[in-house]
């Protein structure tokens, strides 16, 4: 009789006893030190139940050039994620990683915690609250740099994957039951670190955060990189017995992940691709200048605070300028604040004239997807209802999605499938899947395309695997 109740009604506890949990750092293969499109690899624990969502990958950050600042969200310096099991590539090594996750957070909102690089820092770091870990505050021509003796230990983090390392299902697996697991980067390039006139408020002659240098050029490097991985195990040989009876009955065991295949092009009217997946879940596009790979300054969000405020020192009764927001001076939808981002991921509708009428439309294999060109709002509208989930919390404007947040999502899978382990997006293995992404009123822009598929990793006796693309 109980078991007919929902979970809210029910009175029951499940106890599994003989847990044990522990924690293991793992150093890179390759040298632990890394510059731009250098490649960083990592070997997974072997013969253990290894949580994948606990991967945390650790370094400090260093700068060079002029007035050089990172960029928000410590994935931008990841270009590439790639997963080796047994020396067989079975996540797919898209390039532009960094963009999509710039991409999906421009909708659903960031995922940076307090290890993270959540904001650009144009005066004073949040993270060690100065340049030196004493607390000496950013000059007007300093780089944001990390890695001076006083703050050793104070480390950045990266603690959420997309692709196998977010996506697979069961998070814990035993590792036993494969070969050996490498993850793999290939660190981004140099043009993701901003160059600055200077550290001033945006809006400023020369000297302004957002203001070109004479001659900007910026380059990082990652240090003192390592990896954090949690491991557990049971008492009881429980997990054993079932994976044997799951192998013994169906022959593997299935592991669905989300796999992505990104497209590049220098986009005017239309772009062409191809997919081929059993599960094409949902297709991202992103929008950008054409010259995105040059080094410049931080953009400044729309609406977020400028020049132009002006209060007086009460000691010295100097005049110091703190800024307005661009909209209403109080600061609507929370813009009373400071907000910028890299030129490399500023996101925007790039109109042929400022009174053209835009419109987007998705064509596979001659069905047109919207079946009507969508303008901009349509296209918002659409994109959100194409999310399983989102940020309530991220405030945007309709000014700020057009100008700095500019990312459509179509979405060909059923809602929340993610969660129940359901691949139902379109099948496009026995077509050709000949796809385009027309636009009309569009200027020459760069448009990044990322398929997200969801694919599956089967396992079978004897380490033996198969990916289902």
């Amino acid at each position: 009789m109980a078991s007919v109740l929902p979970s809210n009604l029910s009175f029951f506890m499940s106890r599994l006893q003989g847990v044990a949990t522990s924690h293991f750092k793992i150093n890179p293969q390759t040298s632990n030190t890394g510059t731009a499109n250098r490649i960083v690899r990592f070997e997974l624990a072997s013969n253990t139940l290894l949580n994948f969502r606990s991967l945390r990958l650790f370094f400090q950050i260093k700068t060079t050039g002029n007035t050089a600042s990172i960029p928000n969200d410590c994935s931008s310096f990841i270009e590439r994620c790639s997963i080796y099991i047994g020396g067989v590539l079975v996540a797919n090594g898209f390039n532009g990683y960094n963009t999509l996750v710039h991409a999906k957070a421009a909708l659903q909102g960031s995922k940076c915690g307090a290890l993270s690089h959540p904001e650009m820092v144009r005066k004073v770091s949040y993270h060690t609250f100065g340049t030196d870990g004493a607390g000496t505050a950013l000059g007007n021509t300093d780089n944001e740099t990390y890695e001076a003796a006083a703050i050793v230990n104070d480390l950045y983090c990266i603690d959420n994957f997309e692709g196998f390392l977010g996506s697979c299902s069961p998070e814990i697996m035993d590792t036993g039951a494969l070969a050996t697991i490498v993850v793999e980067f290939a660190l981004a390039d140099n043009a993701i670190i901003s160059s600055s006139g200077g550290r001033d408020i945006a809006g400023t002659t020369t000297t302004g955060f957002d203001q070109v240098n004479g001659t900007p050029s910026s380059a990082f490097e990652l240090s003192n990189m390592s990896m954090q991985v949690e491991v557990l195990s049971l008492a009881s040989n429980v997990i054993d017995t079932i994976v044997e009876q799951r192998i013994a009955q169906v022959g593997y065991l299935s592991v669905p992940f989300k796999n992505y295949f990104s497209f590049a092009n220098t986009h005017t009217t239309n772009t062409r691709f191809n997919v081929n997946s059993a599960s094409w879940d949902r297709l991202w596009v992103a929008y950008r200048d054409s010259t995105y790979a040059t080094t410049k300054p931080p953009v400044r969000i729309k609406g977020y605070k400028k020049a132009g405020g002006f209060i007086s020192s009460a000691s010295t009764y100097t005049a110091i300028d703190a800024g307005i927001p661009e909209y209403d001076i109080g600061g609507t939808l929370n813009t009373n604040a400071e907000k910028y981002k890299p030129f490399y991921f500023n996101f925007e509708e790039k109109k042929a004239t400022l009174a053209t009428l835009t419109t987007y439309q998705l064509q596979i294999n001659s069905a047109n997807i919207p079946s009507y060109p969508m303008n901009a709002s349509e296209a918002l509208a659409m994109s959100m209802n194409s999310l399983d989930y989102y940020d309530k919390n991220h405030k945007l404007t309709f000014h700020q999605y057009k100008k700095n947040y500019f990312v459509q999502c179509f979405r060909f899978c059923l809602p929340d499938s993610d969660y129940s382990r359901l691949a139902s997006g379109l099948d496009c293995r026995g077509v050709s899947s000949s796809c385009s992404l027309n636009t009309n009123g569009v200027d020459s822009c760069n448009v990044m395309l990322f398929a997200e598929c969801t694919s599956e990793l089967r396992i079978g006796a004897g380490r033996q695997i198969e990916v289902v693309v």
